[in-house]
This record gives structure tokens, sequence and C-alpha cells, in this order.
């Protein structure tokens, strides 16, 4: 299991460590329980998930080397960062992470850097331990054609190999024809431009100051579609191919 399978297997890889599994990547699956996760709740970051008790079900925390409870990963700049020394030789606000290197080596942080790499495994397992119970709960079913199960059912069916398949696409590139993309780009911006237009004048016949909104905005296409009303994590999944 991992947190943001694509980051890890890449950095890996420039060191000559080609890891081969990949069983599941939370982050994934966090989006897959909960697509609406704002900056402002830390986004889906392994920090951000673990330290949320509404996405752990009780899995926040575990015991620290000094036998107190810790609720969820901490970042680097919480355990390592030391604050900026001023001109005049003071310390100042800002807080800066020392260098990776040295902080594998330092005898002061050389243990602490231990600590900090085991309790991202630990979180990572306690993050997926919980999401694959939620999305086991979350029933999944494929209008017309007779498919249905878990969230978790799709996951493994369709997003895990997915998502293994993008992650080898970025590591070994693919052939792009510059040219024909160039024509077609031409293309795409005028069709843009109508669509942007036609959906406006849709907009304006429910909201008038819609004529001016920006559509490329998601929080202005919220508050269009569902201003005032509650957002809630409905209890069942449904999703509709509509053909190939």
């Amino acid at each position: 299991m991992w947190h943001n399978y694509s980051f890890d297997k890449h950095i890996l890889s420039r060191h000559g460590i080609h890891a081969q599994g990949f069983y599941a990547d939370t982050m994934h699956l966090a989006r897959l329980w909960d697509s609406a996760r704002r900056g402002t709740q830390g986004g889906y970051s392994l920090e951000a998930l673990t330290s949320d008790e509404k996405v752990m079900d009780g899995l926040v925390g575990v015991l620290d080397k000094n036998g107190e409870m810790v609720a969820g990963k901490r970042s680097m700049k919480t355990l390592f960062g030391k604050a900026n020394i001023r001109k005049d030789g003071t310390p100042g606000k800002l807080r800066v992470i020392p260098p990776v290197e040295e902080l594998q080596r330092a005898e002061d942080s050389r243990e602490l850097w231990i600590h900090y790499s085991a309790y991202d495994a630990v979180c990572t397992f306690n993050l997926w331990q919980s999401l694959q119970e939620k999305l086991k709960r979350t029933p999944w079913k494929v209008v017309g054609l007779g498919m249905d199960g878990s969230m978790y059912d799709f996951y493994e069916e369709y997003w895990q190999p997915f998502g293994e398949l993008l992650v080898k696409m970025e590591a070994d590139g693919m052939l792009v024809d510059c040219n024909h993309l160039a024509e077609i780009e031409k293309i795409a911006l005028s069709q843009q431009k109508l669509s942007v237009s036609r959906f406006r004048k849709w907009a304006a016949k429910y909201c008038p100051d819609a004529a001016l909104m920006n559509v490329g905005s998601d929080a202005q296409i919220r508050q269009l579609l569902w201003g005032g009303v509650t957002n809630r994590l409905k209890s069942c999944a449904t999703l509709i191919f509509c053909g190939f």
C-alpha cells in the first residue's frame, strides 16, 4: 500500500530502486470516498487524512517512542523545522527544514528521522484499513449493465489497475504528434468558446448574473448548481456508463 504511489515510485526509480507490487493507493481511495475535500481541510495529504477523525474511524493516533499518543502524521516542518536566523542573529518567525541528508545523519535528528519514516508506514496502513471499510460499506451500481457490489470492488476492478498504468505511462512516456496536436488545439479552443457561450446563456435563464461567470471556476460552478444546499456524502454511488 502506498500514499501517492506515483511520486514514491518515481523517486525510488531515480535511485535505481524499481519497486514491484501495487496493491492500493490511499490517496486514490480517499478521493473515491470523498471527492470534495477542500484545501482548508488539508486536501488529500497523508497528514490531513490521518488527523481527521471522520476519515479514520477511531484509528487516529498511535503511541510514539515516549509512550504519548500522536494523532495522525506530523509534517517534517513540525518535527524538524528550525527558526531562520536574521541578520542580527535573532531567530525569525519563518521555519526552515535542514537538508534531508543532514537529518538522516546528524546525531540529534537521526533517531527522530527513523521514527518519522516508520510512522509514515503506520499511518498509511491505518488509513488504508479505514478507507477500505468505508468503501466496502458503500454500494456501487452500474445502471443498465447489471453490475453492482461495493465501491471497493469498483476500486479493485478499475481504479487500481488504471492507477498503475498511469504511473508506467509517466515513467516511459508516449509518442505524440506535435503538429497534429497544434492543429486540433485550434479547433478545441474554438469549440470551447462556443460551449462556454452556450453554458452562460443557459445558466442566465436561472440566474441573470451567470452571464458574467467564470465557467472555469469550481467555486462558481458549485455556487450555481448547489448554492445554499448542504453537501452530504451520498450513501450510494451510482456510475452511469454512456457508451464508448
